[in-house]
């Protein structure tokens, strides 16, 4: 699907993927002011220091981790296909827009999945564990990066899941964002 795309259309479909989800965002955001929880019921804390050892450490483990899944996956017949590197630009206006898709990604992201369905489906189900909102959001995760193929889902899902429990683990938002722009930015780096 992304090896015809030229620079051109893979401009277009990454603004359009930044003005998404913002839009989503603002939706959250409308919906905890009508709930009147505010940013705090997300999540966003005052960041501290340890907010980036924790990102940090879990980046490390995270990719150590789904280094060997994706492995696991192609023995069984489902390589992960590594189109997904046609989708970082080449071009310098492209990898501009890029950081800021790994900053959208990273903010708006992990406050959908982590911060607002995590948290209310844990309030609506009346919940004590995070159990049921920490699977049901990494689904949901996957499934948004179902572009990948089932290998993506598989990988992202439990991805979606990792960031879900450092989440809980560490009570606050501001490790998964950090975490989250910190991978995707990274992807810059990574040779064609």
């Amino acid at each position: 699907m992304f090896r015809n795309m030229n620079q051109g259309v893979l401009m277009v479909l990454l603004v359009s993927t930044i003005v998404m989800q913002w839009l989503f965002f603002i939706l959250i955001y409308l919906a905890i002011f009508r709930e009147e929880t505010g940013l705090s019921g997300l999540g966003f804390k005052r960041i501290r220091g340890l907010d980036f050892l924790w990102a940090i450490a879990f980046l490390l483990a995270a990719n150590l981790i789904l280094s060997g899944l994706a492995w696991l996956l192609a023995q069984v017949g489902l390589p992960m296909p590594g189109e997904i590197a046609l989708l970082i630009p080449t071009e310098t206006e492209g990898k501009i827009v890029w950081v800021l898709v790994s900053f959208t990604a990273g903010f708006c992201e992990e406050s959908m999945f982590r911060g607002y369905l995590m948290t209310r489906l844990r309030l609506v189900g009346k919940m004590q564990s995070w159990l049921i909102p920490v699977i049901l959001s990494a689904v949901a995760f996957g499934a948004c990066h179902a572009y990948q193929g089932l290998p993506g889902f598989i990988v992202l899902s439990v991805y979606g899941a990792m960031f879900g429990l450092l989440y809980v683990r560490s009570g606050s938002i501001w490790p998964c964002i950090i975490a989250h722009f910190l991978q995707d930015f990274s992807a810059l780096f990574i040779p064609r």
